[in-house]
């Protein structure tokens, strides 16, 4: 690097810091260094919130009023909160003990940490601790200190392009799905902690909720009684340095306020008395694991006993059903998961998927979209693109094709290949690149690259050149063998050169993908 780029950084650097400068943080009142705006927090978490909620099991719809409770307490905490935000707060259908808060208030609690908490109190104290970390921008900061490590990268990269930062920028808000399983800091686990109680006070709530609930995490951390916690741990760990720490900043704070112990085991009684089917459920999807079907069909039926209004319950059925070819089976079984919970892609994805191999494409479209609209997966895109394909609909065919491509799994994968298939059947040259050199013995040799990520087989070529009178010829080149995905062949063309003519012109005339 010359001294002249350097400065060019340097000055690019501290234009940055200048135009952004420093922000006082809503919650602690600090002057912070503040390089993502509020605008990147908003659409970073409106972004991933539905996808995150859906990945890890769709929202916990069997017993409504466990949502409605969960939304009235973060609603009431979000009150008082220090920064207004659009906050929203679901309860994701997933036994593990955990929760999370993406930019932009969007927070979440899992069904299996609300079997683990005594009162309102103790939920008032889990919410408004990820309050604070949405307030305060924690999440957001530790996508600030990431970018702060590769800024000098970024802005030599702005000063030789003159870019307009557009990259930089799409690269944050690919990294914002991380954030849920982003590891705090010990400060910003203080400050929410700290805040968070305060928070608890103003909303009428008792703070030792707080800090009984800190103090069960230590017992279960330090006597590793359960497992159960473990996700919560990785990301919230408790320590006796935050239980004191807690409970010295509740004895500074008002007394009084509700606990909620006895309103919170009403609405969580149902929740409490299902537990057991989501165990069962658990080694039931175990088994599956293991191809022991009829074990995991008989605990799915035990685990539908004990909850028979759990959609996850009939989505295994369904798929035991269709591994086993019974797809007439599988698709009442999906129909029932989809009739209890609309709102969870999976049954949709599955019942779009039975739908088309029984032929019913109508039906197959519409719930393959509709699983898309929940969470855009390969497998839903290559399905659909394999119908467009059927309907003789080519150029829709290839952008659903082109979407699923993006993933790495198998339906990913097959996207690809049908993808380039298209691509070559439209036009036999399109990921072939030839580039001609003259031969010390005059012969013309021709560089065949695949740019395709798929190898090619049954090449043929026609050489378009003009003979020394002048008149076009044509010659035929077959290129036995393959040539593989990402590379180059070489061959002899046949044709030598004429010193006052341009050289051949070198067109794909066939060709076809290896059989994978």
């Amino acid at each position: 690097m010359t001294h002249k780029s350097f400065l060019t950084i340097c000055c690019l650097w501290f234009i940055a810091i200048g135009l952004l400068g420093c922000a006082t943080n809503p919650v602690t009142g600090r002057s912070e260094l503040n390089i993502i705006s509020e605008s990147w927090e908003l659409k970073t978490g409106k972004q991933h919130y539905l996808p995150m909620r859906q990945s890890q099991g769709g929202d916990y719809v069997a017993d409504p009023k466990v949502q409605d409770y969960v939304r009235q307490v973060g609603n009431k905490l979000a009150a008082v909160s220090d920064r207004k935000l659009p906050y929203e707060f679901s309860v994701v259908n997933d036994s593990s003990a955990n929760a999370w808060a993406l930019p932009g208030g969007k927070i979440a609690i899992h069904r299996g940490l609300l079997t683990e908490l005594k009162s309102e109190a103790e939920l008032a104290a889990v919410l408004s601790h990820e309050i604070v970390h949405a307030a305060a921008k924690h999440g957001a900061k530790s996508m600030q200190r990431g970018m702060l490590l590769q800024s000098t990268i970024a802005l030599a990269g702005a000063a030789a392009e003159n870019s307009s930062y557009t990259e930089y920028a799409e690269r944050a808000a690919e990294l914002g799905a991380t954030l849920i399983s982003t590891k705090y800091g010990r400060d910003a686990e203080r400050e929410s902690d700290l805040y968070g109680m305060n928070y608890m006070t103003r909303a009428g709530y008792d703070p030792m909720g707080a800090v009984d609930l800190q103090q069960t995490f230590v017992n279960i951390s330090r006597n590793r009684q359960s497992n159960t916690l473990a996700p919560l741990f990785a990301s919230h760990p408790p320590s006796k340095e935050r239980l004191a720490s807690n409970r010295a900043h509740a004895a500074t704070l008002p007394k009084g306020g509700a606990r909620g112990t006895a309103r919170y085991q009403q609405v969580m009684q149902h929740l409490r008395t299902t537990k057991p089917a989501y165990q069962t459920y658990e080694k039931a999807t175990a088994a599956f694991a293991e191809a022991d079907f009829a074990a995991a069909q008989a605990l799915a039926k035990t685990a539908i006993k004990i909850e028979p209004n759990e959609a996850h319950f009939f989505g295994l059925l369904g798929d035991i059903a269709s591994i086993n070819d019974r797809v007439a089976l599988a698709q009442r079984h999906y129909r029932e998961a989809i009739r209890l919970n609309d709102r969870f892609f999976y049954p949709h994805l599955q019942s779009g998927l039975v739908s088309q191999e029984l032929g019913e494409l109508v039906a197959a479209k519409a719930s393959l979209k509709r699983s898309i609209t929940l969470l855009p997966t390969a497998s839903a895109y290559n399905a659909l693109g394999e119908i467009a394909e059927s309907e003789g609909n080519a150029a829709q065919a290839k952008e659903y094709f082109a979407a699923a491509s993006k993933d790495n799994g198998e339906a990913g994968q097959a996207a690809l290949t049908a993808l380039v298939r298209l691509n070559v059947a439209e036009n036999a040259g399109a990921y072939i690149k030839t580039t001609l050199e003259l031969a010390g013995s005059g012969e013309w040799i021709i560089t065949l690259h695949n740019t395709a990520p798929r190898d090619f087989t049954g090449l043929k070529l026609v050489l378009a050149y003009a003979d020394q009178n002048g008149r076009i010829q044509h010659k035929q080149l077959s290129l036995g063998g393959h040539i593989s995905a990402q590379n180059r062949r070489r061959i002899n063309s046949g044709v030598t050169a004429n010193a006052n003519l341009y050289p051949p012109q070198v067109i794909v005339s066939k060709i076809q993908l290896v059989a994978s």
